[in-house]
């Protein structure tokens, strides 16, 4: 269980730094106040990841010299688009449910 004063030492270098705030002002916030405030910077952050990201992706697809296999996406760049699935093979496929049958009965 963290402490006040644990807490404290852990959210005023936030509160300080990327929510710019005065040592009163972190003072008299309440734990969902600063909280929220936090929230807050994290969307913006993210937004602005996001745009970033749609600039960049159309800078590589319109300006690059060489032949993509697929155009860049803003999800690649952030690396949020899904993986590939493994392709199976038939043999391995047929071994896997030999293997499950065996362990079965």
């Amino acid at each position: 269980m963290t402490t006040v004063v644990q807490w404290i030492e852990k959210a005023a270098p936030v509160a300080y730094g990327p929510l710019g705030l005065k040592p009163w002002e972190f003072g008299r916030l309440t734990f969902g106040e600063f909280y929220e405030l936090a929230e807050g910077y994290h969307w913006r952050t993210r937004q602005e990841q996001i745009m970033t990201a749609g600039f960049v992706a159309s800078i590589i697809n319109t300006c690059t010299s060489r032949e993509l296999k697929k155009p860049v996406t803003v999800d690649m760049l952030l690396g949020r688009e899904p993986k590939e699935k493994q392709k199976v093979t038939q043999d391995e496929a047929k071994r896997a449910i030999k293997d499950l049958l065996s362990k079965v009965g």
